[in-house]
């Protein structure tokens, strides 16, 4: 029996429909800026929100790889709702979404499935947004991909190194790695004022400015500096391990680009409360 992860998503942050959805992402893609793209794209990083908020800059990246040589992406994201040890995997055949099946590459999952970070567990992804919200944009630009879906949790600065180690196994022209993160979570219901909520532009500049010291770090692929930054601001990233997992892999041999930034700010007008969202692309060397 084939065993399938249900969307769980739809209706709520993407459109519940497939013809609704293909619409939705279809204008998304339409309206991404054309940007030039490296010579092959070896990673992208892209916001986990709500198309309505983070579509239009996610579908900058997920624009650029539409139709590359890609089996494989590889999709790194955060944990929100349960705490981990290392990294939970989710072993199952497909995630499903309005759009139709996306299928697991399960022999990606028994390579890593030896590891002593890495564990089997249902669990995590039963709720978790930060993998789902990718697939629909992921099955428009690059439909017969396999996905290889991983929470990653509490990881100490060892464990970081060794798991980007780890992801050399996965590594190759035909696989594309996903960093699925937001950037700076503002305001008192995330209990983090860095500054305060003067005004709406006030809010904007000072955002854009601890944001950019974090993607500044992570386009030059410096994992040192990116870790002091999060830890000497206390900025509330929530793929900040992901993203250093990434880095720990990446290194400083593959140069990022920021595509596009912006915020919840600028869709909802409240700056009492907001999320970042960048998305970056990674080519090769």
């Amino acid at each position: 029996m084939r065993r399938v992860k249900p969307a769980h998503l739809a209706g709520t942050w993407y459109e519940s429909s497939a013809e609704r959805l293909r619409d939705q992402t279809d204008a998304l893609l339409a309206a991404a800026a054309p940007a030039v793209a490296p010579v092959r794209v070896a990673g992208i990083t892209v916001p986990h929100a709500a198309y309505r908020y983070s579509g239009a800059v996610a579908a900058t990246a997920y624009r650029l790889v539409q139709g590359g040589p890609y089996r494989r992406a590889v999709i790194v994201a955060p944990s929100h709702r349960t705490l981990l040890p290392g990294a939970a995997m989710l072993d199952v055949d497909a995630f499903s979404t309005p759009l139709g099946e996306v299928p697991v590459d399960t022999d990606a999952l028994g390579l890593l499935g030896g590891h002593a970070l890495v564990r089997r567990d249902p669990e995590p992804f039963a709720v978790e947004h930060s993998i789902e919200v990718q697939l629909p944009l992921l099955q428009r630009v690059l439909p017969a991909v396999a996905v290889v879906p991983l929470l990653l949790g509490g990881l100490d600065p060892d464990e970081v190194d060794e798991f980007g180690c780890l992801l050399e196994c996965l590594a190759g022209p035909a696989t594309l790695f996903i960093v699925s993160t937001d950037f700076a979570h503002y305001g008192a219901k995330f209990d983090y004022l860095p500054f305060a909520p003067c005004d709406a532009e006030a809010v904007r500049t000072g955002l854009r400015q601890l944001d950019m010291g974090a993607i500044d770090r992570v386009v030059a692929g410096d994992l040192a500096g990116f870790q002091r930054y999060v830890a000497d601001t206390a900025i509330t990233i929530c793929g900040q391990i992901p993203m250093a997992v990434f880095l720990a892999w990446n290194g400083a041999q593959r140069r990022g680009t920021l595509l596009r930034y912006a915020t919840s700010l600028d869709v909802t007008g409240d700056y009492q409360h907001s999320v970042s969202y960048a998305a970056i692309v990674f080519g090769t060397p």
